[in-house]
C-alpha cells in the first residue's frame, strides 16, 4: 500500500464515527426526500427487505415453515387489511405458495417420488375440482374474466397448500406442533374478539365498518358483535365453536406438557366466550354438531349417555323464555322458521334454483357477491346475495360444479371416516401413537363435519381463513389416520372396502 493510501486510511480511522454520523444523516435525508417526493412505503422498504429475504430463503429450504406462515397470515390477514387498506397481502401469499409448490415439484422430480406429494386418496377429486375452475374461464355467459382470475387465484392456490402440507407432515410430532400453533392463533383471535365486546372496536376497525357500509352485519338488536381477526362475526363464530371442542379433545394428548394443556383450557374458555359474543347462530349450531360427531366416533357408551343429558339440557334452554340477548340468539338458531333472515335465504334459494338448472356452467367465478358488484355491477347475479356456500357454488359454477362440490365432500368424508376406523390396526407397530392419533383424528373430523351443514346457511369455506385452513386440516387428517409408516397391501384394502 502506498504512503498516500496509508495516510487516507489513517484519517478514515481517526474520523470514523464522524463519517458514520455523516452517512446516517445523508441516508436519513434521502429517505425523508423519498417519503415526501415518492411514496411513504420507501421508508419501510429496508425493513421489508430485512424481514422478507430471510423469510423467502426459509420458504425455499423448509416448506413446512411456509405452511405455518400461510396459516398465520390467513388468521390475521383481515385485521391487517382493516388497518392498512389495499396492502397486497393476497399477492404476497400467492407468491409464497407458488414458491412452495415449485420447490415441491422440483423435490419430487429430483427424488423421483411423486407419490410422496400426490399419493393421497383425495388427489383425483382435487384434480377434477381444480380442472372445473379452469374450465370456467371459457364460460360463455361469464360477465367478467377478471373476476374469474381473482377468484381462481386463491381457490387453486390454497388447494396447493394441501399437497405441500401432505408431503411434509409425515411425522406425528410435526402434526402436533402445527395443531398447537393453530390453537395459539385461535387464542389470539378469541382474545381479540372478547376485547372487542368488552372495550369496543379499535378506531381503524370502526372506520372500516362505516366505510364499507357493514354496520348492519355487526350491529344487531342493539349489540355490537365480535369478529376477532376474521372477516365477519359468522365466520369467527364457526371457527371458535369447533376449536372449542378441539381444545377439549386435545387435553388427552400425552406428549403435551402441563403448560400446553393449561393453554388449551384457556383457549377453550376464550373461544367459547368469543363464540357467545359473536352472536353467530351458525357457530352456535356448529357446537352441538361437532360434539355429536365426537360422540359418534368415540364408540364410548358413557359419552352416549352423557350426550343424551346434554341434548336434554339444550332442549330446556331452547324452550325456556328469556330476556337475555345471548340466550335469545341461541334459541333463534334452532327456530329457523321464525327467523326472518332464514326465510329470506329460503326465498332467494327458491328463486334462483330454476336459473341454476338452466345453466350447467353457472354465471362464472366471481359473478356474485363482492366480486360481482366490483367487476360486473348491475347484472342479475351481482345483486344476488350468495348467503350459502352451496348456493354460491351452484350459481357461479352451475349444477355441474355443484355436483362436483358434493362429490368432493363425499370423497373427503368417506375416506376420513373409513381410515379412522382402520387406525388401530395400522398402528400395531406403533401402539404408543394410537391414542394421540385417535384424539387428533376425532378433533379434526369434528371440525370439518359441521361445515357440511353450516355451508347450507353460510359461505364459510369460500373465505379466509377457512379456505386455507380447510385444506391444511384435510392434509393433517389423512396423515393422522393413514400414517406414512404403513404400507397397506392391496388385498387388505379390497377386503376393507368389501366389508364397507
Amino acid at each position: 500500500m502506498s504512503a498516500r493510501a496509508e495516510g487516507l486510511w489513517a484519517k478514515v480511522d481517526t474520523y470514523s464515527w464522524q463519517l458514520v454520523l455523516l452517512s446516517a444523516t445523508a441516508a436519513s435525508l434521502l429517505i425523508a426526500v423519498a417519503v415526501v417526493k415518492v411514496a411513504w412505503f420507501i421508508f419501510i422498504l429496508p425493513i421489508i427487505l430485512i424481514i422478507g429475504v430471510p423469510v423467502f430463503v426459509r420458504i425455499l429450504t423448509d416448506k413446512l415453515f411456509g405452511v405455518y406462515l400461510m396459516v398465520g397470515v390467513a388468521f390475521t390477514m383481515n385485521t391487517f387489511l382493516k388497518l392498512i387498506p389495499n396492502i397486497p397481502i393476497g399477492l404476497l401469499m400467492d407468491f409464497c405458495i407458488l414458491i412452495m409448490v415449485l420447490t415441491m415439484l422440483y423435490d419430487c422430480y429430483w427424488q423421483g417420488d411423486w407419490n410422496d406429494a400426490f399419493g393421497s386418496p383425495f388427489t383425483w377429486i382435487i384434480v377434477v375440482w381444480s380442472t372445473w375452475h379452469l374450465i370456467e374461464f371459457a364460460n360463455p355467459i361469464a360477465a367478467s374474466r377478471i373476476a374469474w382470475f381473482y377468484v381462481m387465484r386463491p381457490a387453486l392456490g390454497y388447494i396447493m397448500i394441501y399437497f405441500v402440507a401432505y408431503k411434509n407432515l409425515k411425522e406425528l410430532e410435526e402434526i402436533k406442533k402445527l395443531y398447537y400453533f393453530i390453537i395459539l392463533l385461535t387464542l389470539v383471535s378469541a382474545s381479540w374478539g372478547v376485547a372487542q365486546f368488552v372495550f369496543g372496536y379499535f378506531p381503524f376497525e370502526m372506520t372500516y365498518i362505516i366505510q364499507h357500509d357493514a354496520v348492519h352485519l355487526v350491529f344487531i338488536q342493539g349489540r355490537w358483535r365480535s369478529f376477532g381477526t376474521m372477516g365477519s362475526p359468522a365466520h369467527f363464530g364457526v371457527i371458535m365453536a369447533y376449536m372449542t371442542v378441539a381444545c377439549w379433545l386435545l387435553l388427552g394428548i400425552s406428549s403435551y406438557t402441563g403448560w400446553q394443556k393449561f393453554m388449551l383450557i384457556v383457549t377453550s374458555i376464550m373461544a367459547l366466550t368469543a363464540l357467545v359474543f359473536s352472536g353467530a347462530r351458525s357457530g352456535i349450531a356448529v357446537l352441538p354438531i361437532s360434539l355429536a360427531t365426537l360422540v359418534g366416533l368415540s364408540q364410548n357408551v358413557k359419552l352416549y349417555i352423557l350426550s343424551g343429558f346434554a341434548g336434554f339440557a339444550l332442549f330446556i334452554v331452547i324452550i325456556t323464555p328469556s330476556d337475555n340477548y345471548h340466550v335469545q340468539r341461541i334459541q333463534s338458531t334452532f327456530k329457523g322458521s321464525e327467523d326472518e333472515s332464514f326465510n329470506i335465504r329460503e326465498e332467494n334459494r327458491a328463486k334462483i334454483t330454476p336459473w341454476i338448472m338452466a345453466h350447467p356452467m353457472g354465471g362464472g367465478l366471481g359473478s356474485t357477491g363482492v366480486w360481482g358488484q366490483k367487476f360486473s355491477p348491475g347484472t342479475f347475479l351481482a345483486n344476488f346475495p350468495p348467503d350459502s356456500g352451496y348456493v354460491r357454488v351452484a350459481v357461479e359454477m352451475g349444477w355441474i360444479g355443484f355436483l362436483l362440490y358434493i362429490l368432493l365432500w363425499i370423497v373427503i368424508v368417506w375416506h376420513s371416516v373409513i381410515n379412522f376406523f382402520l387406525l388401530k390396526r395400522r398402528c400395531k407397530s406403533r401402539l404408543s401413537e394410537f391414542k394421540d392419533r385417535k384424539i387428533m383424528g376425532i378433533a379434526i373430523i369434528s371440525s370439518i363435519m359441521p361445515l357440511t351443514i353450516v355451508e347450507t346457511a353460510q359461505d364459510i369455506i369460500g373465505k379466509l381463513p377457512s379456505n386455507m385452513l380447510f385444506w391444511v386440516w384435510i392434509a393433517m387428517l389423512i396423515r393422522i389416520v393413514k400414517p406414512a409408516f404403513i404400507e397397506e397391501p392391496e388385498s387388505e384394502k379390497k377386503q376393507v372396502y368389501e366389508r364397507s
